[in-house]
């Protein structure tokens, strides 16, 4: 008789258990998807093209398309293929498609996103994660990554805003607030391999999207360099050829700053950085790269 009770009781309980994990999952991913017009990817965009675009995000990662969107950092994560996107690159090609998208922000989006997923390009990255899984390489990935932390993640850095490193990703992640190059009559940059010119956006986005400086004039710009480590793994192992005697730490150091002052290929940054980006960013790891 107790038996009989109990069991309806646990599917019961079981139920409502798996009902309240699905709601909060369900609050969480929909808060990602918030309009807050706070960051400068989203005053490149009218208030009403904003809200258009979140929502064909939001309608996106509905349809079985997981989605990760990160607004201080500016980056779009998509699991399916593993890539991360600029929120700026997809935020002016939203605007460009004025009234359509407006009209139909759900399949502008997909589009977008499926378009930009294909290729890599400044502000697209696409991903390895399974490399740093993998066995048989000539250095061990749990080093490999332990290497990286060390090195990209160690203490307090200026200019650095946020810094991560997500193995299951395979990427790194540098938020930096820096000086544009505009500013400073620099040249262009190079990322994923290819020249990147400034784009300014709308002349309200440009201005808002600094921070104020102490004496509330307009101050830094954020930036975010984005990093496969599969590619840096790659060059790690290619140098470790010629240097068999080698640690990680030491490849990773001598590789890294050399794949972030290039440009890549297997980096790219959510804006064209400036030189100031890129000081800052070596700075962090320790290397004069461009000194």
């Amino acid at each position: 008789m107790w038996i009989a009770v109990a069991v309806p009781a646990a599917i019961v309980v079981g139920m409502v258990v798996w009902w309240l994990r699905r709601d909060i999952a369900a609050v969480e991913a929909a808060g990602q998807f918030e309009v807050e017009r706070k960051w400068g990817w989203e005053l490149r965009l009218a208030p009403e093209a904003e809200a258009a675009f979140m929502e064909g995000l939001r309608a996106y990662n509905d349809g079985g398309n997981r989605l990760a969107v990160d607004g201080e950092r500016a980056v779009l994560t998509t699991y399916d293929p593993p890539r991360l996107i600029s929120l700026h690159l997809l935020a002016d090609g939203f605007a460009a498609r004025g009234d359509a998208a407006l009209h139909d922000p759900q399949d502008t989006v997909a589009a977008l996103i499926d378009r930009l997923a294909g290729d890599e390009r400044p502000g697209v990255l696409h991903l390895r994660p399974g490399r740093l899984s993998g066995e048989g390489g000539d250095i061990d990935p749990a080093r490999f990554t332990e290497a990286v932390r060390e090195i990209v993640c160690a203490g307090q850095a200026e200019g650095v805003v946020s810094r991560s490193v997500d193995e299951s990703l395979g990427a790194v992640q540098v938020t930096v607030l820096g000086e544009p190059s505009v500013a400073r009559g620099e040249g262009p940059a190079h990322v994923n391999g290819r020249q990147a010119p400034e784009v300014a956006g709308p002349a309200t986005a440009a201005l808002k999207d600094r921070t104020a400086g102490p004496d509330g004039a307009p101050g830094g710009r954020v930036n975010t360099m984005m990093l496969d480590l599969a590619r840096v793994l790659d060059r790690c192992e290619k140098a470790l050829a010629e240097q068999p005697d080698a640690t990680p730490e030491a490849l990773m150091r001598e590789v890294a700053p050399r794949l972030i002052a290039s440009g890549g290929p297997g980096l790219t940054w959510t804006r064209p950085p400036s030189q100031d980006d890129l000081r800052i960013v070596l700075a962090a790891m320790g290397s004069r790269e461009l000194h």
